[in-house]
């Protein structure tokens, strides 16, 4: 089966998942707001539409892509941006000369229940179709980083496909079929939580890297040394399964007094680690709620 394709909103990311599609012989278009990029893509050869076209009933897609913009502006998420894109989406459908089945794909970074309760809502209530019936819905997270946006588009090491049904997982992970790569697929809000997962973790490791430096360069350490060892010796850098199971606080003979010990350390030397610091009330909040009944006999079993 043979999708076309809308990419809407031809940023970094939306560019580059655009061009790998055509790429690998998927038709896709880009629609877009900027008209400086839209007209770079033209020059380029691609096909490229401006917000105000395919108002005319030959909006003939079978999928779109939302790829846009979802800053955060004092601390919280702003969603013009898609909350314009939804409804614009919804009027283009309701107008189609062909009322086939359409699939939207949400790839914007949103909170987990955005793609259902706004987006899908918006598209309903500006084109009389009905989530499930008329339309699928997916939430696919991108990974790309900024300076090799196309070429991790194109070799991707992972693609998460959230499901509204299985109907609409199907129809997704049938474009996604020329990629070498592990395909998963879940629900809506477990991919948008997953997205955010990790983007904090990605968060979370550079800050803790950074408070270590710091505190490293009051006792005049050589930590780009200690921290290459540390990707070495650390089963938390080589072991991907790390961490992530299920078996409460950490605890053992090592983990608990060594990250006090070393705090002390470095509340003795005039220095501070907030990160570590939170670190250990986290944890010993979660002891302290669990009790015993999850206990680590080692580290490295976490």
């Amino acid at each position: 089966m043979k999708n076309k394709i809308c990419i809407i909103g031809p940023g970094v990311v939306g560019q580059a998942t655009g061009k790998v599609f055509v790429k690998l012989g998927i038709e896709t278009v880009f629609l877009g707001g900027n008209p400086e990029k839209t007209k770079k893509l033209r020059e380029e050869g691609y096909i490229a539409y401006t917000r105000n076209e395919l108002f005319d009933g030959n909006y003939d897609f079978d999928i779109s892509m939302l790829i846009v913009p979802t800053p955060t502006i004092n601390g919280e998420i702003n969603f013009s941006a898609i909350t314009s894109a939804s409804i614009n989406l919804g009027k283009r459908l309701k107008l189609r000369k062909k009322q086939n089945y359409h699939l939207v794909v949400v790839k914007s970074t949103v909170p987990p229940g955005t793609s259902e309760s706004l987006v899908a809502n918006l598209i309903e209530e500006n084109s009389g179709l009905k989530l499930g019936r008329d339309f699928g819905l997916c939430m696919n997270p991108e990974y790309l980083r900024e300076v090799s946006a196309y070429e991790d588009s194109l070799k991707p090491w992972v693609i998460l496909i959230g499901q509204y049904d299985k109907k609409s997982g199907d129809i997704l992970e049938s474009v996604y079929k020329k990629f070498k790569c592990p395909i998963f697929r879940c629900s809506l809000k477990e991919a948008e939580f997953q997205k955010y997962v990790h983007n904090l973790f990605n968060s979370t490791k550079i800050t803790f890297f950074n408070e270590m430096r710091e505190i490293g360069k009051k006792s005049d350490l050589n930590t780009k040394k200690i921290f290459e060892i540390t990707a070495l010796s650390s089963e938390g850098m080589w072991n991907e399964k790390y961490g992530i199971k299920d078996l409460g606080p950490f605890s053992g003979s090592c983990l608990p007094k060594d990250t006090q010990a070393f705090l002390k350390w470095v509340h003795s030397n005039g220095a501070d680690a907030h990160l570590l610091k939170t670190i250990i009330e986290v944890n010993d909040t979660l002891s302290s709620m669990n009790g015993a009944a999850k206990k680590t006999v080692i580290g490295s079993d976490l």
